[in-house]
């Protein structure tokens, strides 16, 4: 099999370098998209602990989060 692949690769001219760009540019991309999903669901936290505050004041958030903690 290995001496299959490396045929192909001569062949056709293709070389290991092009492989490891496109690898590392794919895992570029990866890291991309986790950051960009890490980023939106902070920016939700955020937004659902003002619309908390908003709605009831940063004590009744403190009790309902102290609450919901120790099931108390």
């Amino acid at each position: 099999m290995k001496n299959t692949l490396k045929a192909t690769h001569e062949e056709f001219g293709i070389d290991r370098v092009g492989e490891e760009n496109i690898a590392e540019s794919a895992s570029q991309v990866g890291i991309g998209v986790i950051m960009t999903l890490a980023a939106l669901i902070g920016v939700w936290g955020l937004a659902c602990l003002v619309g908390g505050v908003a709605d009831n004041g940063v004590m009744d958030l403190a009790r309902g989060w102290l609450t919901a903690v120790t099931g108390m």
